[in-house]
């Protein structure tokens, strides 16, 4: 029993923090109807901002947090501004290989600033640990699972308790009925676009306390942030930790029974029998209204 309540208890830890990654994706396809297939990238970069504040300045990944939401904010703004925005009047497809563009585009940039290594963030909790009844908790995972809740409780609070999350909640439910209302659409679709840039800054800064990175690591992110979204459906923070708690757990339960380099390869498999099952893509995962 104590063995079951450890893994519950790790994969709900790390559930927390693959909403972040899966919160910003949903947020975006909710409402702009776009896959933002660069969202693994940015999580990576995310990483390595946090390794090089925390190495260079002593900034701790909490801090850190602070400094790249509204960084990553103004990055996804611009990305949505100056690339998205056009090829999205035409369809969501157009915007889509705009999108896969900027990931190629990421993946270069990352590999001539940080090269291929893997890295780290060794903080001083990393190793530490907390013990209750038999059960061990990492304070890694603890204190960065705090740093989600923070997060996300900030991200739901501007969704439901503000003019500008209600606009934006009109927007993805029906954009033309919020235009007739005096809503500006496009504003709102840089908005939302920032959040969820901020979002995916904020998971690579947690995620790099956690796991050693790399400039590689992209494509595992967003096939996660991908089962993130097709397990909770879309509809915000809340359908996101749905799917985020559902990924953590199971990962954690892999992990005991399997294996850790096979891991990996179990949870793009169930990602393809999802997209498989679900007939119509990323794109047709069920929505719950926010």
């Amino acid at each position: 029993m104590t063995t079951v309540l450890q893994v519950v208890i790790t994969g709900v830890l790390l559930g927390l923090i693959y909403t972040l990654i899966g919160a910003g994706l949903t947020i975006v396809l909710g409402v702009l109807r776009i896959v933002n297939l660069s969202q693994g990238i940015l999580v990576v970069i995310g990483s390595f901002l946090a390794f090089d504040l925390f190495v260079r300045w002593g900034i701790d990944p909490i801090l850190s947090v602070l400094i790249l939401i509204p960084v990553f904010f103004v990055v996804g703004a611009l990305a949505e501004l100056l690339f998205v925005r056009v090829p999205a009047r035409d369809s969501s497809s157009r915007a889509m290989l705009v999108l896969f563009g900027l990931m190629m585009v990421g993946e270069a940039v990352a590999t001539l600033a940080w090269t291929t290594d893997s890295r780290s963030i060794a903080v001083g909790y990393a190793n530490g640990s907390i013990a209750f009844s038999g059960i061990v908790v990492p304070e890694d995972y603890l204190i960065m699972a705090g740093v989600a809740i923070a997060v996300l409780g900030l991200t739901e609070l501007l969704l439901y308790r503000t003019m500008l999350g209600k606009a934006l909640r009109a927007v993805g439910q029906n954009r033309q009925a919020a235009e007739v209302l005096g809503i500006d659409s496009a504003w709102m679709a840089t908005v939302v676009f920032g959040l969820g840039t901020a979002l995916a800054g904020a998971a690579g800064a947690a995620l790099g306390v956690l796991f050693p990175f790399s400039t590689q690591l992209d494509s595992q992110w967003l096939a996660y942030s991908f089962i993130v979204v097709l397990i909770g459906g879309l509809g915000g923070v809340r359908s996101s930790l749905v799917g985020g708690l559902a990924l953590g757990v199971g990962q954690a339960v892999f992990s005991q029974v399997l294996p850790l380099d096979i891991v990996p390869v179990v949870l793009y498999g169930i990602l393809a029998a999802a997209l498989i099952v679900r007939g119509g893509g990323i794109g047709l995962a069920r929505v719950r209204r926010i």
